[in-house]
């Protein structure tokens, strides 16, 4: 009698085990893959390709910076307020330039915009200037990379507010911000000739002002906010590039917030990794509907209706691991061959080869940044612990 009960409970226990287990395993992202709503897929390159050649010729490198000019309004006279810069190899220098010598320049080569993401002030996000800038050696032919600095550094301190009061804070306000950056961008791009391949890529919250670049240059509106000239139509040339991208899942999706993104590029390059350990709080910490962000889960293509050729998507793990940075991706051959792919139609000609040249840039880009770089961070982590 009292083992027949030893082994009901025994039983029962075990059966407790399992579906403990299993509802676990169900939950967890590292084997969620259904968040995987759609294949990897690019009808232009190969996202597997893994050889790069080392040996070209550095990029003409341009920095705009928004971070003088006005953030949330009056935008039309605060593009006059940004600043341009050149560098030059030469002098190892910057230099001063105006919008209309940046324009001037475009028709000549293949452009690259590059956006950070939130937290960094101007002297760290320019360690990802310096890193972007190192790789792009990997891109045969003429081309430039144009940096753009805006105003991503912490505003509302703990003094006074809880830490997770804090980080919820400042996500919101600098999401305002990087949205009407994307403004400043659409602007920037309507004035070029499109003549030559332009790419507006982002990382993270950078990746809100690309895809909101492109919503306003195809027609959208944001807030009561449309881009002058803009029209619900594809541009020849342009593209977008959301790495790790920190915004709702459904935005680009067209009819949602950021429905004229896939109008108006004739390609939308994503990554996405659903082992993001920053990006797994997105549906708590930044979405207002809960959620899922893009750089987590990627886009549903089979949403896309007529546009889904103009996808190209690619998973990142294992490769960057659950890191949400930038440095991890660059350091992934298959990542920085397919960003080079669809930025410079020179790279199908890109071949393999072991040599690596130097460069002459003045920073050292592998900088591991500090708490106090990246406080929401480090902040979301302290309330993991608790």
């Amino acid at each position: 009698m009292n083992d027949s009960l030893v082994r009901i409970a025994l039983s029962g226990r075990v059966l407790r085990l399992i579906i403990f287990v299993l509802s676990l395993l169900a939950s967890c992202p590292a084997v969620a893959t259904a968040q995987y709503c759609t294949r990897d897929e690019c009808d232009e390159c190969n996202l597997w390709n893994r050889c790069l050649n080392c040996c070209h010729e550095l990029p003409e490198l341009w920095l705009v910076n928004t971070r003088c000019a006005p953030r949330c309004s009056n935008l039309d006279a605060g593009f006059d307020c940004i600043s341009f810069k050149r560098w030059d190899k030469s002098r190892c220098c910057w230099v001063t330039e105006s919008a209309e010598s940046f324009i001037a320049e475009e028709a000549t080569m293949p452009t690259l915009f590059y956006s950070h993401g939130n937290s960094l002030n101007h002297k760290y996000a320019m360690k990802s200037c310096w890193l972007i800038y190192n790789k792009m050696r990997c891109c045969p032919g003429k081309k430039r990379l144009v940096f753009w600095s805006w105003p991503a550094e912490r505003v509302y301190k703990t003094k006074g507010l809880r830490v997770r009061e804090m980080i919820r804070k400042n996500l919101r306000l600098k999401y305002v911000y990087s949205e009407y950056q994307g403004y400043y961008m659409a602007k920037l791009v309507q004035r070029m000739s499109l003549s030559q391949r332009v790419m507006i890529s982002g990382h993270s919250y950078g990746g809100i002002s690309a895809a909101a670049a492109l919503h306003y240059l195809g027609g959208g509106c944001l807030k009561g906010l449309t881009l002058e000239g803009g029209v619900a139509e594809e541009r020849p040339n342009l593209r977008a590039a959301i790495i790790s991208g920190a915004f709702d899942n459904d935005m680009m999706i067209p009819g949602h917030r950021y429905g004229q993104t896939f109008v108006a590029g004739e390609k939308i390059f994503i990554t996405r990794n659903c082992h993001d350990k920053t990006l797994k709080k997105w549906p708590r910490t930044g979405s207002r509907t809960g959620r899922q962000a893009v750089g987590f889960t990627g886009i549903n293509a089979n949403c896309l209706g007529k546009y889904r050729p103009k996808l190209c998507q690619q998973t990142m793990y294992p490769e960057v691991g659950r890191s949400h940075y930038l440095k991890p991706h660059l350091k992934t051959s298959r990542f920085v061959s397919a960003l080079c792919c669809l930025s410079f139609p020179n790279c199908s000609e890109c071949i393999s080869s072991p040599s690596v040249a130097q460069d002459n840039s003045p920073v050292d880009g592998d900088s591991q940044l500090t708490a106090e770089e990246q406080p929401e961070l480090i902040g979301a982590k302290l309330n993991q612990r608790r």
